[in-house]
């Protein structure tokens, strides 16, 4: 049985904007990528998931349990950082994870200490929320979704904002819970977040699925259709585009270098180059002009 199990999932809000439209995957154990641009239905689809949102149709189960039906058994087996957790910033780390614990029924301060010893926060455990930096409260908000060891946790762009350092930290800690059939569904815009992670992934687009599974098979669409194009003026990429998807650009002394994906074979002369998962993402999203 897979751990996350959404079947046909739509989400159409009272202003009439479709923000989920028929969606369904499922995932198994390990950490699992959730990509897309802002609007694209990322946090819609945490919120149903952790159910806070109820779906307008279609269905979400967790370890088996349906969240619309059986979302106390839902909430007890999922841990979730949302994107914005409202902290208080004159409560000690201690005391807030431990009151964001008692919220969830969980009163043991073991438990608590635990998952601040996970998130190598333990010995700032009395420090004030208001004094600690960005990357420190990012690893708080992870630290109360994962008191009372929940078997799914759910994390939306936790590593926006954060510096490199800080961002491979937290990819240890998700890659770490993740083990022994846990799953971590990482909702991100951050690509390289994914590619270091995630075996599996889903790209929405719109609302829509795009596609789901393995980070290899995506690549494999852009695989030997990477190339290299250099402009000698910025005015000869707006024909470029009408050629064929520009994935990136970057600026040389003398001119321009576009990264393309040459699906139609334009410049058959031009060696292609090693893809990567970000090619195909920026490919999903229908290149550069649209990302």
């Amino acid at each position: 049985m897979k751990n996350i199990e959404i079947s046909n999932l739509s989400k159409r809000y009272r202003n009439g904007v479709l923000a989920l439209d028929h969606i369904s995957f499922s995932v198994g154990s390990g950490v699992f990528g959730l990509l897309g641009h802002n609007g694209a239905g990322k946090s819609t689809l945490m919120k149903a998931l952790v159910t806070v949102l109820k779906p307008s149709a279609g269905t979400i189960r967790v370890c088996g349990y349906d969240t619309a039906k059986q979302g106390g058994e839902v909430r007890r087996r999922i841990g979730y950082l949302p994107q914005e957790l409202a902290m208080y910033p004159s409560l000690s780390v201690f005391d807030f994870v431990k009151y964001m614990a008692e919220l969830k029924g969980v009163h043991d301060k073991n438990a608590v200490c635990a998952a601040l010893e996970q998130v190598e926060m333990l010995e700032l455990s009395k420090q004030k929320i208001g004094q600690l930096s960005g990357g420190m409260k990012r690893r708080v908000g992870i630290a109360q979704a994962l008191v009372g060891d929940p078997q799914v946790l759910v994390v939306d762009e936790p590593t926006t904002g954060l510096d490199p350092e800080e961002r491979v930290r937290f990819r240890g800690v998700l890659s770490r819970f993740a083990k022994d059939g846990k799953t971590v569904l990482l909702s991100t815009h951050i690509v390289e977040d994914v590619y270091q992670t995630c075996e599996e992934l889903a790209v929405l687009r719109k609302g829509q699925l795009f596609y789901a599974g393995t980070s290899a098979a995506l690549m494999e669409r852009v695989d030997g259709k990477i190339k290299l194009v250099r402009l000698e003026r910025e005015e000869e990429l707006v024909n470029l585009q009408k050629q064929t998807v520009v994935l990136s650009t970057a600026y040389e002394s003398h001119g321009l270098l576009a990264r393309i994906m040459d699906e139609n074979e334009v410049f058959p002369l031009i060696e292609p180059v090693s893809a990567t998962l970000e090619d195909a993402y920026v490919y999903c999203m229908g290149g550069k002009t649209h990302a």
